[in-house]
């Protein structure tokens, strides 16, 4: 019966995050709002119930294709809140597509990393934290990616756009910096407790090795990005780039590290 529901709640979850694709996919304008939002709601219930099958049913398992699994349902999620009235044309593509290979290949390399020993609620509440903290920066990510495309096509006259929004740029770029601010305080707070409940959650102390110091470079990145924004107007392709740079040190900090270890050294 479980191996069924998987099956039914993968395919489905792959099927409804489709749907909202389907006018970019056929160069066409059929598909109202409504039916996108109806669909991407669907599929995230799918998604968090597939989520459940893979990673509470038999244990907490916290390997890195389900890490990338929670965090990919997490991003539509804040897709589907943020782009509700379909204003951003395009920003389905880099959202929905990267989750849709996520739960693809989910059933491919699955390395259980089961949590079984008892966890305080600080400890708990430090790995939530970094989950979203993390999913919140991955979006910001994709966000950039976004405005970096629909700034590209301005400046070079392009008509024949896959990325545009109803808001300006201005817009835009505030909904961004918004992103980051709360993706960094969580980084923030992540960083603070994870410090502190080290030896609970890892087995041992705390110690200053490259997990640690990739996490340091992005956060310093990403409070450079926001303070410049704050005291300097920092905006355009250096915010971008910056931002960019910071999630690619997230990345080797965290699912860089569970990628080599769970997949490359398996």
């Amino acid at each position: 019966m479980i191996i069924m529901n998987y099956w039914t709640e993968y395919s489905l979850t792959l099927i409804l995050y489709l749907i909202p694709c389907y006018d970019l996919i056929t160069n066409q304008n059929k598909l109202s709002a409504s039916i996108k939002n109806i669909a991407l709601f669907l599929g995230l219930v799918s998604h968090l119930l597939l989520s459940n099958q893979i990673m509470i049913v038999n244990g907490i398992n916290l390997n890195f294709l389900n890490a990338l699994l929670i965090i990919s349902f997490i991003t539509v999620f804040i897709f589907w809140i943020l782009n509700f009235k379909n204003k951003n044309k395009g920003l389905e593509l880099i959202t929905l597509v990267p989750a849709i290979i996520i739960i693809a290949i989910n059933p491919i390399f699955q390395n259980d990393h089961y949590i079984t020993h008892y966890f305080s609620i600080g400890s708990l509440t430090h790995i939530l934290l970094a989950i979203l903290g993390y999913s919140v920066l991955a979006f910001g990510a994709i966000f950039s990616l976004f405005l970096f495309f629909i700034e590209k096509d301005l400046h070079e006259k392009n008509n024949n756009v896959i990325f545009s929004s109803t808001n300006s740029i201005l817009d835009l770029e505030k909904q961004l910096f918004s992103i980051y601010w709360v993706g960094f305080i969580l980084l923030t707070i992540t960083l603070i407790t994870g410090m502190s409940f080290s030896e609970e959650i890892f087995g041992a102390a705390f110690k200053f090795n490259h997990k640690f110091v990739f996490s340091i470079l992005a956060w310093l990145v990403y409070g450079a990005l926001l303070f410049g924004r704050t005291l300097f107007g920092l905006r355009g392709r250096k915010a971008i780039h910056l931002s960019l740079i910071g999630f690619i040190f997230l990345l080797l900090a965290y699912i860089g590290t569970k990628f080599v270890f769970e997949i490359l050294l398996s």
